[in-house]
């Protein structure tokens, strides 16, 4: 039996590129497009038997009909060619206020052939072509899920974190007890944050506070042939013990954080063993995102700036069709002869997106050609943010020059939360 694993999607996010022209879609959303439909056709030239989806379609909670029309029409052509899809819900896919339906509710009302959305723990038994897939859910569980407030009374953080850990544990020793003993492979599908896992720069608002983290032990069950796992965008996989754990990782990149990290899913292929029970191979597919770039130019010793500076990006074949942000340092001297503007000509005729273009001097703040104010579609993303996100953010930019705020920022974000739930 053949899977396909992805996760992470975020469509909707558009922090970095600008609108094309020609379609008034933006760049960042053609980008993650092009991954998704990607992985489409790897799902059907390489004739899988299902999908798994580990969570975070979109970006945010409440996402825009654009981004939810073209993730429909993709599930849809799996379910058209026969392929089994299983989506579960992520920390993003989860509704802003109790009773409200998740966006990816719909595809348990229409019904699509052979898909199936998990919102809740659950075991799930998948119909595919070559037989029955078991598959044990465990979506985001966010704090107060597992924890009350009147449980967090009297514990710390570390507490509360061991209670969240037992909870969790509960809920997975609960499902295996569901799941039906069968000669059927069983796998898990899990958004969680694993102890052990490396970030990258997007999950900078992931707090302790707000989840469980868990030990990989944990999911290291014998019934389980793969643990399928989504919420942390980097690929990694904890392969030191069966069964393998994999984080397919974002399918595209979010930000600069992930600007060096290969973005994809994961082909696993399910095989019967000689003593009769099942074990995986998997394989990372690499899919066609866009490049991040960060460019550093050193003019210091040049007596003309900004001409070393046009030489050096001229040298520079990165930068084709990539995101890029590009940092000149300067004597502060040199500082009024850079032509900015000469520069962002050059570049705009190659590269796909300007994400910043700064001059840099030692103890003197940097000098962008980026317009303080912000767009519309700016607005908008800012304005789509939650308060969460909202605050993390504005801490982090404090944390630049008061670094003390850095060291409390995790207790700042604790307050935070606890205020918001009360």
């Amino acid at each position: 039996m053949r899977l396909l694993h992805f996760s992470d999607l975020h469509l909707g996010a558009e922090t970095h590129g600008k609108r094309d022209p020609e379609t008034g879609m933006h760049t960042q959303l053609k980008d993650f497009l092009r991954c998704l439909d990607f992985m489409v056709e790897t799902a059907l030239e390489r004739d899988v038997d299902a999908v798994l989806f580990t969570g975070d379609a979109y970006h945010f909670r409440r996402p825009d009909p654009l981004s939810q029309r073209e993730f429909i029409k993709r599930i849809k052509t799996l379910s058209d060619r026969g392929i089994a899809v299983l989506l579960l819900a992520g920390n993003h896919d989860l509704p802003p206020s109790y009773g409200e339906a998740s966006a990816l509710d719909i595809f348990n009302v229409i019904s699509l052939p052979g898909t199936t959305f998990v919102r809740r723990p659950d075991v799930i038994s998948l119909p595919t072509r070559k037989g029955e897939l078991q598959v044990v859910c465990l979506p985001y569980l966010p704090r107060r899920t597992l924890v009350s407030v009147d449980e967090e009374r009297g514990l710390d953080e570390d507490g509360i974190q061991r209670l969240m850990g037992r909870r969790v544990q509960e809920w997975l020793e609960s499902l295996l007890r569901k799941s039906i003993p069968t000669d059927a492979p069983t796998i898990f599908a899990g958004h969680i944050w694993l102890k052990g896992a490396e970030f990258s720069g997007s999950e900078r608002v992931l707090s302790s506070a707000f989840e469980p983290i868990i030990p990989p032990s944990v999911l290291r069950h014998q019934r389980f042939a793969y643990v399928a796992l989504g919420h942390i965008h980097r690929h990694q996989a904890f392969d030191e013990f069966k069964p393998h754990i994999v984080y397919a990782g974002s399918l595209g990149r979010l930000d600069f954080g992930e600007e060096k990290q290969p973005k994809g899913f994961v082909v696993v292929e399910l095989e019967r063993t000689q003593k009769g029970d099942w074990e995986a191979n998997w394989e990372f597919v690499q899919a066609p995102t866009r490049p991040f770039v960060t460019v550093r130019l050193d003019v210091r010793d040049s007596n003309n700036p900004t001409q070393a500076a046009i030489d050096a990006l001229n040298q520079n074949h990165q930068i084709d069709g990539a995101v890029v942000r590009v940092q000149i340092f300067v004597k502060e001297a040199q500082r009024e002869q850079v032509n900015l503007g000469r520069l962002r000509e050059l570049l705009e005729k190659r590269v796909d997106h300007i994400s910043a273009l700064e001059i840099r001097s030692e103890g003197i703040p940097q000098i962008s050609d980026e317009p303080v104010s912000h767009s519309l579609e700016e607005l908008e993303q800012i304005l789509r943010q939650s308060p969460i996100e909202w605050l993390a953010n504005w801490v982090d930019e404090l944390a630049k020059k008061e670094k003390h705020l850095g060291q409390r920022k995790r207790r700042l974000m604790e307050l935070a939360q606890k205020l918001m739930e009360m």
